[in-house]
């Protein structure tokens, strides 16, 4: 059973069914090798996903319908990034996968009338009940001193509202970093006030992802809007509350699984010095690296960046997964146990992105670390699509 009490969801399992649990069922939910099954014997419920990265969002989409008893079909995946469009494709091979920035394809300014390649979008796209998009939210990350709050890529966000212009579904999803209610611009007031204008209930709430079980200190700024009837977004939350849960409930079982041979299940590798500091961790069996031990730019000044080259803790939460865990220069991702950084697959699971997903041949390591790190997890997208089709927002 999955962990609200709107709907139901099954996997295959050897435990123990009289002490089966919720928790139980999501881990071995992660560790599904093949994509369930669809549902066949309802209505498709048609998902566009703008920004779709490789398509980690729309993986919780997928679950979610079919925890209520509904067919997902994904319709259209746009995304500028080769890399992730090509991994789209490979993990929704049913849909329509779109290699192209969306101000190109949905350019119109808000409010005008559809150009002919706005026409052909939708003609491509069909009906569209559910949209979802996670506009590129570097500029609006704490993580980024240099155009924090005034990035123009901020503006990609607005055209989420051209999209549901555009092809009009039952609810639309977006994502993003928290800092982005902070933008210059207000582009989120300015994009509910529009949403609201074209006849949307609009909705928003900073999510606590830990709240829901993703084994990750990340959160993330959720706007929703609908056409017809009730929700709260906090009210959703609550059904699927969990205990905070440690890097271990979602990695332990790959620790014999590290492949050198693999990029998906091996990490990257570091600078001499790099190593030293690694190494220096656990001879030391510390977290932290020492200012001592840090390149001058930390060493030599006052400086808040404690989780640099820091090592994660077996027992807590991880840190948020960024696309460069491959880093140890790049945040706290060096792994609990080894003497090294994060895999892919560690990090997939970390974000809560079963096993089933895959990356095609010919996605580097490069790509394949930003494809998981930029991505929300899949989580997120599952709790509240799942409740919004329980309360009949999508018909």
């Amino acid at each position: 059973m999955s962990n609200g009490s709107t709907g139901q969801s099954w996997v295959t399992s050897d435990r123990n069914r009289n002490r089966y649990s919720a928790v139980d069922f999501e881990l071995d939910w992660l560790k599904l090798k093949k994509r369930p099954a669809p549902i066949t014997d309802s209505r498709p419920i048609r998902i566009a996903d703008a920004f779709c990265g490789g398509g980690i969002f729309s993986l919780g989409i997928d679950e979610g319908l079919r925890s209520v008893g509904l067919q997902a079909t994904h319709a259209l995946g746009i995304d500028f990034n080769k890399d992730a469009i090509a991994t789209f494709k490979e993990n929704f091979p049913e849909s329509h996968a779109i290699h192209a920035d969306v101000l190109s394809v949905a350019h119109g300014a808000f409010g005008t009338k559809s150009s002919p390649t706005e026409r052909e979008l939708i003609r491509c796209s069909g009906e569209i009940d559910v949209l979802v998009g996670g506009p590129p939210c570097q500029g609006n990350s704490d993580l980024n001193n240099h155009t924090r709050r005034i990035d123009p890529k901020n503006e990609l966000y607005f055209s989420m509202v051209r999209l549901t212009e555009l092809l009009k579904p039952k609810v639309l999803l977006i994502e993003n970093v928290p800092g982005v209610l902070h933008d210059k611009g207000d582009v989120v007031p300015r994009t509910s006030a529009a949403l609201r204008a074209i006849g949307y209930h609009v909705t928003q709430a900073v999510v606590e992802l830990q709240r829901i079980g993703v084994p990750q200190r990340r959160k993330r700024l959720v706007v929703m809007a609908w056409t017809n009837g009730c929700f709260d977004i906090d009210r959703a939350l609550a059904l699927h509350e969990s205990p905070s849960r440690p890097v271990s409930w979602a990695i332990d079982d790959l620790q014999d699984q590290y492949d050198a041979d693999s990029t998906y299940n091996s990490s990257a590798s570091h600078s001499a010095e790099n190593q030293r500091r690694i190494k220096l961790l656990f001879k030391r069996d510390l977290y932290d690296l020492p200012n001592s031990e840090r390149p001058p730019c930390h060493r030599d000044k006052p400086h808040s960046y404690v989780s640099v080259y820091g090592r994660m803790r077996w027992d807590e939460a991880a840190p948020t997964i960024t696309g460069g865990f491959g880093s140890t220069g790049q945040g706290r991702f060096v792994h609990p146990k080894f003497a090294r950084t994060l895999t892919p697959h560690e990090a997939c699971r970390l974000q809560f992105v079963p096993d089933y997903f895959c990356f095609p041949e010919g996605v580097g390591r490069r790509s394949m670390q930003q494809i998981i790190g930029n991505a929300a997890p899949p989580k997120l997208s599952q709790v509240l699509i799942s409740e919004a089709a329980a309360r009949g927002l999508l018909g």
